[in-house]
């Protein structure tokens, strides 16, 4: 069995939606949720961040919607980013 590259297929993923920066951001219910951001965009307020969310698989792609799933996704990013 191969060992899927997550980080790898949310960084092109990212690139293909014009997002140049990938950090992760958790896991949760078979989903690999990863933060993602343009350069140019840090230090300006822009409203909620947005995440990309990678299946199990690695086949399967979805951004993370509502309040309540990317105030998770943002709270694992932190946890993840203070370790």
């Amino acid at each position: 069995m191969s060992k899927i590259d997550y980080y790898q297929i949310a960084l092109d993923k990212a690139k293909e939606m014009g997002y140049d920066i990938v950090r992760p951001a958790g896991e949760r219910d078979g989903w690999k949720y990863f933060g993602i951001t343009k350069s140019w965009l840090i230090g300006h307020k822009i409203g909620l961040p947005r995440y990309l969310k990678i299946s199990e698989n690695g086949r399967e792609f979805s951004m993370a919607e509502g309040w309540e799933e990317t105030m998770w996704a943002l709270k694992q990013e932190e946890e993840l980013s203070n370790l």
